[in-house]
């Protein structure tokens, strides 16, 4: 007889996600957070993505498609490879989409009667007018051409998770769970010690204008003439020029992309977190995960006054907020943090013990287990 153990029950599914990342499949919130929580829930899941191999990882089964090679193809061909070996999977599985250039592929799914969940991470349309590879004349098209399957996906897909709130009003109410992309505590459990931190002013995350990457460098400079602090920054330059153009002159420790466990890592190892996105749509309703992971690893922030996130900030006293535009006022928050360590470490606290209690992906997870359970 077969061991109890070994028999599915009657909530555990074939979850098969789909993600169109690039070459980390270890994406935080694909991978180590959702993949990883719908495995313990007792579910068997299996990750397609443009990778070089086939392997396991955390009881995750990563099934791999060709890497692109070009632009274009990280458009057309990945999805369509994506799909057919979609296509291959057990037919009752439920298939969740992390990316909305595999909505077409999706709705192809839905034809096929199979099971769909479109996990939408971002505000797409928005995106797209922010993206300096489309030309300007396509842009209008190219936003229509996403709110029209964003449409069909509402009305179609068996479900609709949304990262922030804000994405929401794309869909039906009666389709949308909100799964909002918290820290894992558990990964932030090791407690601070002051002793290990370095002089580290620390920003992970994409590296570009509109992220406040100009504003960060100049506050730096100008905070460093008087306080001895080392910018550190890791993630990958947008557009790419931008590396060359600013690295040789700008006195940073750059440690580019950091896998999940150096970026925990780094920020144990810092003094203050950071991230001053410009005040543009975009930025102003989205919640940065990183904010939320400086706050977990007990750093007190450097934040934008303006914007959602900056409530989280506030309702701790968890750092503190400046204009992103004005580099005077990043510096003398450096300098601040910097010199008060008393206060700074309070504001740490603080942060840190709010996402332990109330802001967490453990509460998340729950939300998602519930969703698939009804499914």
């Amino acid at each position: 007889r077969p061991d109890p153990a070994d028999v599915d029950t009657p909530m555990s599914r074939n979850i098969v996600m789909l993600a169109n990342a690039g070459p980390k499949p270890w994406d935080t919130r694909i991978f180590h957070k959702e993949a990883r929580s719908l495995k313990t829930a007792g579910h068997a899941v299996t990750l397609i993505i443009p990778h070089s191999e086939d392997y396991t990882q955390d009881g995750v089964q990563v099934l791999h498609v060709p890497l692109p090679r070009k632009g274009w193809e990280q458009l057309v061909r990945c999805p369509w490879n994506i799909f057919r070996l979609a296509l291959k999977q057990p037919k009752d599985s439920v298939f969740h989409l992390h990316d909305s250039e595999l909505l077409i592929a999706g709705l192809a799914l839905k034809l096929f009667g199979r099971k769909v969940v479109y996990d939408a991470h971002e505000d797409t349309p928005l995106q797209i007018s922010y993206q300096h590879w489309i030309p300007a004349i396509v842009k209008p098209f190219y936003t229509l051409f996403y709110r029209i399957l964003e449409k069909l996906a509402g009305w179609w897909f068996d479900a609709i998770i949304v990262a922030e709130p804000v994405i929401a009003k794309y869909f039906p109410s009666n389709k949308v769970t909100l799964i909002r992309n918290f820290p894992i505590a558990g990964s932030f459990s090791r407690q601070p010690d002051e002793a290990q931190r370095q002089n580290y002013l620390t920003y992970i995350g994409l590296l570009s204008k509109a992220r406040g990457l100009m504003e960060m460098l100049e506050g730096h400079r100008l905070a460093a003439q008087q306080t001895d602090v080392t910018l550190v920054l890791g993630g990958k330059f947008a557009p790419a020029s931008l590396e060359q153009e600013l690295l040789p002159r700008a006195r940073v420790d750059f440690r580019s992309w950091l896998s999940y466990d150096q970026m925990i890592d780094t920020l144990y190892r810092s003094r203050i977190g950071i991230i001053i996105p410009h005040p543009i749509e975009r930025y102003l309703t989205n919640y940065p995960v990183k904010l939320f992971e400086y706050m977990a690893a007990g750093i007190p922030v450097i934040a934008a006054r303006d914007g959602e996130s900056s409530k989280f900030v506030s309702e701790a006293g968890a750092g503190i907020l400046v204009d992103p535009l004005k580099p005077e006022e990043v510096s003398a928050a450096i300098h601040t943090l910097m010199t008060d360590r008393a206060a700074a470490v309070a504001m740490g606290e603080r942060g840190r013990r709010l996402i332990f209690e109330k802001y967490n992906w453990e509460r998340e997870a729950a939300t998602l287990a519930a969703l698939y359970k009804k499914i």
